[in-house]
């Protein structure tokens, strides 16, 4: 009777530490296509910050469709800064604070993935010690 609650309580706690698990990979998915989305940005920036004169490209327009258009310098960029909170900078402050909210996204990351090894272990335990009592 003992081994079979013990067997009870360790399947709860497992399934409890792999949803864990999994809204911590979930997270991970989410920062991890932010970085990628900033990176993108600082390089558009760069890139449209020296354009070649009067150099043509494609510009989208939305549902897979796009025109034809000469890029301008770039002095001014507008950056989310909240949910609905826009602002216009120049463009190396928009680079600055782009790779500010990348540095606190990778420290963002590092805990995570930190928090996640952890639980890995405890499930890795758990998964041990249910062996162990099944016998």
């Amino acid at each position: 009777m003992a081994n079979e609650q013990e067997i009870k309580v360790l399947v709860a706690q497992l399934q409890q530490y792999e949803a864990e698990a999994q809204a911590y990979e979930q997270q991970l998915n989410v920062i991890n296509f932010t970085i990628n989305e900033i990176d993108n940005a600082i390089r558009s920036i760069d890139a449209l910050s020296n354009p070649e004169a009067g150099a043509d490209t494609l510009i989208p327009i939305g549902a897979s469709s796009f025109v034809y258009g000469t890029i301008p310098e770039i002095k001014r960029v507008i950056v989310r800064l909240g949910s609905s909170i826009s602002a216009e900078v120049g463009a190396g402050d928009a680079k600055k604070y782009l790779s500010e909210r990348k540095d606190k996204l990778n420290d963002m990351r590092n805990q995570f993935g930190a928090k996640l090894r952890d639980i890995g272990m405890q499930i890795f335990a758990i998964q041990s010690r249910l062996q162990t009592v099944a016998r």
